[in-house]
Formats: structure tokens, sequence, C-alpha cells
């Protein structure tokens, strides 16, 4: 499945893709990741961690401008990723990401990976996680 968005009429020239398969979801952003899209970001993020992928990507390999609040974003869904036992890494070698993510002291908190392949086969070595545990 992808999930292309239109040119916003706002100036945004942001997209979005979403590819499933067996081993991942990958959400690849394109664009200025600015305040006038990181409300579809957080909602796709959330929509796809609500389907239970076995590990989710967000490729951000093609991302311009990375404002701070998408670093939000993206922290709390490595949060929300991590409490549902999903695995969930970012790629990029984009200054425009690495650049805020390191300022923010985030490299622990968001694991990153160079390519789509590189975060994929780094997957395929996880040990299958367990279940998380729900509250009765």
């Amino acid at each position: 499945m992808s999930e292309t968005r239109p040119h916003d009429p706002s100036g945004s020239t942001a997209c979005f893709r979403i590819t499933t398969s067996a081993g991942a979801t990958v959400l690849a952003a394109a664009g200025e990741l600015d305040l006038t899209v990181t409300d579809r970001l957080a909602d796709l993020l959330e929509r796809e961690l609500g389907l239970r992928p076995r590990a989710l990507v967000f490729d951000a390999e093609s991302v311009t401008f990375c404002s701070a609040r998408t670093m939000t974003i993206l922290v709390k869904t490595a949060t929300d990723a991590k409490a549902a036992g999903i695995p969930f890494v970012i790629v990029t070698h984009r200054s425009a990401v690495l650049r805020p993510l390191t300022a923010l002291g985030l490299e622990q908190d968001l694991p990153v990976y160079g390519d789509v392949a590189g975060a994929l086969a780094w997957l395929e070595l996880l040990p299958q996680l367990a279940e998380p545990v729900t509250e009765s």
C-alpha cells in the first residue's frame, strides 16, 4: 500500500508514502517537515503503529527540513513503539534530520541507519519480541 500526500496549498512540499511488507512498514517522507505537515506525520505514524507491524521504519532520506516538532513526534513514536514491542528506526544520512537529532541529544533514543536496506537487515537480526503486557 502506498499513500502520497498531494501538494499542500499552504506552500509545503512534503509528501508521504507508506509501503508494507511481511517484514516491516516503511513510512517515507520527502520535502520539508515543518509545522504545516507535522500533524499529518504524527497521525500517519500513530495509525501505522496501531496496525501493529513487525517493525516500523521512518525513511527520512528525502527530507530537506526537519522541525523540532518533528523530533518530538519521532521521540513519541519511538516511546510508543517500544511500549508496544515494535522496533522503530529512522533511515537518513541527511544533515537536515541528523543535525537537530544530534543537537537535541536524541541519538540514544532514535536509532538511525543510512539506508532502508541496512535498517531492514538489522531488523531481520532482532529476536522475536515478546508481546507487550496488557493490563486487565
